[in-house]
């Protein structure tokens, strides 16, 4: 049985890492090892792993607060597994995910495998009316052979609809040759400054092809401290010091130094493409700019001052062609009707029209007895994507 390595990086966040390392310690993969890299935290992080008393489970602590790429690097460094995953400290891996992904791996003879995805929304997010919900994508249960550069390109296109078939670290199985294989060219794997999307496309300028499995084989946790989801709600608190983690702040986390996900995740393809100018795509900036837009006005409608970077986008905006300038004012123009018309229904109980268009099933922790992300991790396993 091949040896599979789940690292869970986390920092300060003791009370949500309980859930993540019971996920991990109750697959029903038997030849794991469990490592927690704990950044410099100032809380009771090393007394909840230690309460476990597992021999698979391994506590390592860094000497001095990281960025978060350095620390998932620093991590890796640990690792000793065949295969490789992530796990971040808010999600919640179902108990057959390891299991099922190592048996399509070996079906298909792959060796990187990416799979779907459920969220559950806990009690403290921003949204009172999306609290204790839990998102589940309706999936085939079936497995496809994806074209690693035709996903690249999308990505490289600023296709959103990409980023959850893509090998990002957290939703991934990838074979220790293709990390050892990428750290050769870049001299490390996890590039500044988002480092799953880095990841998925170094990986992908790796491997001819990458499985991807159509089951939701883990729960993506949405909390006020995820730095992702606040990034992307209103540029929180948790964005804020994850910006504040890099020696030379946003300047080097985020394209135009506007700290939305599409600039934070464009100025980290950047980063790839340096090392790859042969290979990679490039990144279109039309698509780009369109992007940020949307997610500046959808932050500005939930609360967040972004006047100074409205300014930063116009002046660079302003110096583009014609047919990009159109564009961006359009999706401006459009965004902002989509997002007003997204926080009226997310404030209801309208949220079949929520299920219609993104193609998801919605639960109420209320309806299916769950009030936690383990609890829902049940209705997941019940349900699934049907």
């Amino acid at each position: 049985m091949k040896k599979v390595s789940i690292v869970i990086p986390t920092r300060n966040r003791a009370h949500l890492l309980d859930y993540a390392l019971r996920s991990a310690l109750n697959q029903t993969y038997r030849n794991l090892e469990i490592i927690v890299c704990d950044n410099d935290s100032s809380d009771n992080t090393k007394e909840v792993v230690e309460s476990y008393g597992n021999n698979n489970l391994i506590y390592i602590r860094t000497d001095k607060a990281l960025s978060m790429p350095d620390n998932w690097d620093f991590a890796l460094l640990k690792a000793t597994g065949e295969y490789i995953t992530y796990l971040t400290d808010d999600s919640y891996l179902l108990p057959n995910t390891i299991t099922t992904v190592m048996n399509e791996l070996d079906k298909y003879n792959a060796d990187v495998a990416v799979w779907k995805h459920s969220a559950y929304f806990a009690h403290d997010w921003l949204e009172p009316a999306r609290r204790n919900l839990l998102y589940i994508p309706k999936v085939t249960f079936k497995s496809y052979l994806m074209n690693s550069k035709l996903s690249l390109q999308r990505l490289f296109d600023n296709d959103e609809s990409v980023s959850t078939i893509i090998p990002k670290t957290l939703n991934s199985l990838c074979h220790r040759s293709i990390v050892e294989n990428t750290v050769r060219v870049q001299n490390r794997f996890f590039l500044p400054s988002c480092p799953d999307y880095s990841s998925a496309a170094s990986v992908m300028l790796h491997v001819p092809k990458y499985l991807l499995i159509d089951q939701a084989l883990y729960i993506d946790g949405v909390t006020s401290s995820s730095i992702g989801a606040t990034k992307s709600f209103n540029i929180g608190e948790s964005a804020q010091k994850f910006i504040q983690e890099f020696d030379e702040g946003i300047s080097e986390v985020a394209f135009l130094k506007i700290p939305v996900s599409p600039a934070v995740i464009g100025k980290s393809l950047e980063r790839v493409t340096s090392y790859y100018l042969d290979t990679c795509p490039e990144i279109n900036i039309k698509n780009l700019l369109c992007s940020i837009s949307d997610r500046l006005v959808k932050v500005e409608v939930n609360g967040a001052d972004v006047k100074a970077y409205w300014k930063l986008l116009n002046d660079y905006i302003a110096i583009q062609p014609r047919e990009t300038r159109f564009a961006t004012a359009k999706q401006k123009w459009l965004s902002r009707l989509k997002w007003m018309m997204v926080k009226k229904i997310r404030s209801s109980s309208s949220l079949e029209w929520i299920e219609k268009v993104r193609s998801l099933h919605i639960l109420k922790g209320s309806d299916y007895n769950f009030t936690n992300i383990e609890e829902s991790a049940r209705v997941v396993a019940l349900r699934g994507g049907k």
